[in-house]
């Protein structure tokens, strides 16, 4: 009996343990988990950027973000290049002003990491 029991005990936890994998690799954890863990603080670098409505210099403007509102990045991508004042970068953040609400692209270079 005791066998049994300590059999039983292992196969759920090596199930419950399988069925956890599983979930977390067909992406269907919750939304709320993987985008707290994808989220990130940054600031703008000048006073005046531009928040654009695509990853590209020439797209629509969505507005501007300045010095000390903070920007959330909850993702980035590389795309084509763009130069500001002594700096260039090809990644771009996309994210929410956090003073303002507006939403769009930013490119790196004009983003400090708050750390």
């Amino acid at each position: 009996m005791d066998l049994t029991e300590g059999g039983t005990v292992h196969i759920r936890r090596v199930t419950t343990a399988g069925l956890l994998t599983l979930l977390a690799l067909s992406g269907l954890a919750p939304a709320g988990a993987t985008q707290a863990q994808a989220r990130r603080l940054y600031d703008f670098g000048a006073q005046g950027v531009v928040i654009w409505s695509e990853p590209r210099a020439g797209s629509g403007r969505n507005g501007l973000g300045y010095a000390g509102q903070g920007f959330h990045s909850d993702r980035s991508e590389e795309h084509g290049l763009y130069r500001c004042d002594n700096f260039e970068s090809t990644l771009w953040h996309h994210g929410t002003n956090a003073t303002t609400g507006i939403v769009g692209w930013v490119p790196a270079c004009n983003l400090a990491d708050p750390d």
